[in-house]
């Protein structure tokens, strides 16, 4: 129907509802009101629908998709690993494990029992495996090993993708991790990329922590390892000298990307700070040593505490 017809169709029946008011003629008006709040109600919705199925059509494809993503949920207090189960994944996987001595080594598979039973695991992929929540999680307590608290409660769910995946909030783009409300998003393709090689700098599940253990301890503000926060102000001080640094041609030892904006360089500052020790601490000694009271951890010299 044409759009001039449904603007003139309802106005002819109200001129008539009009009309047989006027008249006193009140046992005709029913018809044509009704007829006129049935018309305009149908043209409503029928409207609506149209534009729900342009939308779903035109501008929701990528959301849409992610959406019928088949996914298998595991909760982490069900999972049940054994201490010889994860310490056997570590050992093959986790270099950060097996530098540790053995009493370290068995304080680090009790946090990490703990913290593997305060989740809840999201695979999107078909094939899950057990390593996922393992390493993952292993990440986070590798992160918080010096600190006292280091659940990070505010991330219930922790979902992997098989590889990068698409956000659609703000913007449409590709990614290898985020931290989004209660979630940690990671690619698990890069996830292992980052520990494939441990001394590239690059380590997308410490760049995501650290990202959720700011969040945790700044904006959420429950929770928190007063350590880390009282530490963090010389963290910004020196950080934001570095910043400066690196924005300078012949420095770079961080990323194009992590000089985005300071959240990034922070962030950033966890994966060299793990993986490249030597580097930081020759460039930068002052910001070196201001993570290791951060973190309360010193990897150039594989010690903790």
């Amino acid at each position: 129907m044409s759009d001039r017809l449904k603007f003139i169709i309802p106005l002819v029946l109200f001129a008539i509802t009009i009309a047989f008011a006027f008249d006193n003629r009140m046992d005709e008006v029913v018809w044509p009101f009704f007829s006129m709040i049935a018309f305009i109600l149908y043209f409503i919705v029928f409207k609506k629908g149209s534009e729900d199925e342009e939308d779903s059509g035109n501008n929701l494809p990528a959301q849409s998709t992610i959406a019928k993503i088949p996914y298998s949920t595991y909760y982490g207090e069900e999972l049940n690993f054994s201490d010889e189960e994860l310490a056997a994944i570590l050992t093959k996987r986790f270099s950060y494990y097996t530098n540790l001595s053995p009493a370290l080594q068995t304080r680090f598979i009790e946090r990490l029992q703990n913290f593997i039973a305060a989740k809840i695991f999201k695979i999107h992929d078909s094939n899950c495996f057990k390593e996922m929540p393992v390493l993952i999680s292993a990440a986070a307590i590798q992160l918080t090993f010096g600190l006292e608290k280091y659940l990070l409660p505010n991330f219930d769910f922790i979902h992997v993708y098989p590889e990068e995946f698409m956000r659609v909030q703000d913007s449409i783009c590709f990614l290898e991790g985020n931290v989004s409300g209660h979630a940690v998003n990671l690619s698990w393709k890069h996830f292992l990329q980052g520990y494939a090689d441990a001394a590239d700098g690059q380590n997308v599940g410490l760049h995501e922590l650290a990202h959720a253990l700011y969040y945790q301890t700044f904006i959420v503000g429950e929770n928190i390892d007063h350590t880390f926060r009282d530490s963090f102000d010389h963290f910004n001080s020196y950080g934001n000298k570095v910043f400066e640094q690196e924005l300078k041609p012949g420095n770079d030892l961080y990323s194009d990307y992590a000089l985005k904006n300071f959240q990034e360089f922070w962030a950033e500052s966890a994966e060299i700070f793990f993986e490249k020790p030597a580097a930081m601490k020759e460039s930068y000694p002052q910001l070196y040593d201001t993570i290791k009271t951060l973190l309360n951890q010193d990897p150039y010299n594989k010690t903790s505490f």
